[in-house]
């Protein structure tokens, strides 16, 4: 799942270093960014992330983005 997230991720910006374990924390992840990132994981995976779930600690990593999917796929 991680290797998928990764994939989806680097499609959107391959500009950014998915390696980092604070991606929104430190600032590396802009709101646009985070969103276009959402958006084509919930096209990927035919699903629709809730807005509850839209928080840092869910989008820190690519570990916390693949586990964040996985609770909804």
């Amino acid at each position: 799942m991680e290797e998928k997230i990764l994939e989806i991720c680097e499609g959107v910006d391959s500009s950014i270093d998915y390696t980092s374990t604070a991606l929104i924390d430190d600032g590396i992840l802009d709101s646009v960014t985070l969103i276009s990132i959402i958006s084509e994981i919930g096209d990927e995976f035919d699903l629709e992330i809730p807005y509850e779930e839209i928080i840092p600690e869910n989008f820190n990593s690519i570990k916390s983005m693949a586990e964040l999917v996985e609770k909804y796929v």
